[in-house]
């Protein structure tokens, strides 16, 4: 996983992607967090788009214009993983405690439906066979 290094401004774009349903315009986060300047968002966008944080979703009228909305490319759970490991410690205790914080049934089977394929994986690397 590539380290993700987001500025304050860039944290504050993404949060709104990541928490949006759709894909959203430039004047749409801006109109979400009325404390990101637009203009600010629209450099901040570019800047994102340029490290491939986010994508462009699609082509959408806004007013009486045509513009450009986007999508995050990386999940926030990646974001928080890359974090994580930008701070060098091992995350096992990190993700016990959020396992023993856990009360659902469903997700910790579903964790553990996870964990055994990821153990069967690499006890059982896929290799190659040349023809």
């Amino acid at each position: 996983m590539k380290k993700l290094k987001l500025s304050n401004k860039e944290l504050d774009v993404m949060i709104v992607l990541w928490n949006s349903e759709q894909a959203l315009a430039s004047s749409d986060i801006s109109q979400i967090d009325s404390s990101l300047n637009i203009n600010t968002v629209r450099v901040t966008m570019k800047n994102l788009l340029k490290k491939s944080y986010i994508e462009v979703a699609d082509i959408a009228q806004r007013g009486t214009v045509l513009t450009r909305i986007y999508r995050p490319a990386v999940s926030y759970e990646e974001y928080l993983c890359s974090q994580i490991q930008r701070m060098n410690f091992n995350s096992l205790g990190l993700i016990s405690t959020l396992i023993k914080q856990e009360k659902d049934i469903d997700n910790l089977n579903e964790l553990e439906k996870i964990i055994n394929e990821h153990i069967h994986n690499i006890n059982n690397p896929t290799k190659d066979i040349p023809i």
